[in-house]
């Protein structure tokens, strides 16, 4: 198991684009580290992103209007 991965290598391990890891590393979701010029992402913190619970703040169906 790699404890970091290349943004492309990252991309095609989660099946996600690079872009869109791209837009979640500025948003600061998904962590990742320059070691010289190369962008590396933990493998860990790319786990945590992929798995993590979405709260959406949107109310139940169970609940009443």
């Amino acid at each position: 198991m790699a404890i970091t991965y290349s943004l492309k290598k990252a991309a095609e391990e989660s099946g996600l684009s690079e872009r869109t890891l791209l837009y979640a590393i500025e948003r600061g979701e998904l962590a990742s580290v320059f070691v010289g010029r190369r962008r590396l992402i933990p493998a860990n913190s790319l786990q945590q992103f992929l798995f993590r619970k979405k709260s959406t703040g949107r109310s139940s169906k169970s609940e009443t209007r």
